[in-house]
């Protein structure tokens, strides 16, 4: 959400925070006993595609995040730290106001989650269709989150993509038109996204396989 500050409500933006440092305090817990000269290496590289999927518009309004792939390879709770740290140079980059990280984080955290969890309850379908599937029904999700966030803020959509250029084109001042629109101008984007990610994990899948296997999402001597 590209929201500058003064526009959410506070109890929003206050929520959120809070409920982001839940989360991150829980997923700093899990990740404490991993072996960090792996997660380190991994967590910077996917935070930085990340963050210039996130930069770089391939439909108007939208970016291709590149979440399930971080989610795919690093688990839920090292994908909530990368969503916070790439949330975090997004906002001092002017991508959103200081006060939209905690809801930000969340929005972007969950689809690294939803997008590990889809993954690995898909077994049975190729890798290719995993990442894919799991990508469409996890944006589906996020962008369904998203829509909520807009409806109880009573925001006037017009300022959810405020500064882009291409934010007029898709948004006209009613929550019921934006959803409509974020959900079937999405559902393309969607399917890009899906592609690349169906792409990048049977190529990761054929190369280095053991990125597939998340040992790095367990402690040294953890089993199962």
């Amino acid at each position: 959400m590209h929201i500058p500050d003064g526009i959410l409500p506070i109890w929003l933006w206050l929520a959120g925070f809070l409920v982001m440092s839940l989360v991150l305090a829980f997923s700093f817990y899990r990740v404490r006993g991993m072996d960090t000269k792996k997660k380190v290496p991994l967590l910077g590289a996917l935070s930085a595609v990340m963050l210039v999927g996130m930069t770089l518009p391939v439909l108007p309004g939208y970016h291709i995040n590149l979440t399930v792939v971080t989610g795919i390879l690093m688990g839920p709770s090292l994908g909530m730290v990368a969503a916070f740290v790439t949330n975090v140079i997004l906002s001092l980059m002017g991508h959103g106001g200081i006060t939209v990280i905690g809801l930000n984080t969340l929005l972007v955290g969950s689809e690294t989650v939803l997008g590990h969890l889809l993954f690995t309850l898909l077994k049975r379908l190729p890798v290719f269709w995993r990442a894919a599937v799991a990508t469409v029904l996890t944006l589906f999700i996020t962008t369904l989150m998203l829509v909520g966030i807009v409806a109880v803020s009573h925001l006037d959509p017009e300022v959810l993509h405020q500064g882009e250029e291409h934010g007029n084109e898709i948004l006209n001042g009613s929550v019921s038109t934006f959803a409509w629109m974020a959900l079937s101008l999405g559902a393309v984007g969607w399917l890009i996204e899906a592609a690349i990610t169906g792409a990048v994990v049977r190529f990761i899948a054929q190369v280095k396989p053991d990125l597939l296997g998340h040992d790095l999402h367990r402690s040294p001597g953890r089993k199962g």
